[in-house]
């Protein structure tokens, strides 16, 4: 079996953990797994760089507000701080939150703890901060 094998077979076993069936969550369009915890969307991918693997498990929080921008993103930073493993990130305007780990050595229990992280503290912190910030998905 080759690495990638055993890295698809370990992701699909921690998502059969959390209760849902990989081949339904897999977005082939996408190239990653998609599925919703309480109230986070999640997206596993897999990622090659340089010929090693890496897993992205990550949430997409709330788009970036067009008001308070500056304390939008100090509050960003000061989660960071705060939060063990988990940090947030921006991509195209809208706040993500995410862990990032190199597959080589990652075992089922640490896999497990990042997916469940990275849904509880997502699901703890999007209606917080949308509440703070204002809603600005749809405009």
């Amino acid at each position: 079996m080759s690495d990638i094998e055993k890295y698809v077979k370990l992701v699909e076993n921690v998502i059969r953990r959390a209760g849902l069936e990989p081949g339904e969550c897999y977005d082939e369009e996408q190239e990653c797994w998609q599925f919703v915890k309480g109230s986070a969307d999640i997206f596993i991918t897999l990622i090659e760089i340089g010929g090693e693997h890496y897993v992205n498990i990550a949430s997409p929080v709330m788009a970036a507000p067009r008001h308070r921008r500056e304390k939008f993103f100090q509050r960003l930073l000061e989660e960071n701080a705060l939060r063990i493993a988990v940090k947030f990130s921006l991509r195209d305007d809208v706040a993500w939150l995410e862990i990032n780990r190199e597959m080589k050595g990652l075992g089922f229990d640490e896999a497990m703890r990042a997916l469940v992280r990275v849904a509880e503290v997502a699901d703890e912190l999007d209606q917080i901060l949308v509440n703070e910030y204002g809603d600005d998905w749809d405009a």
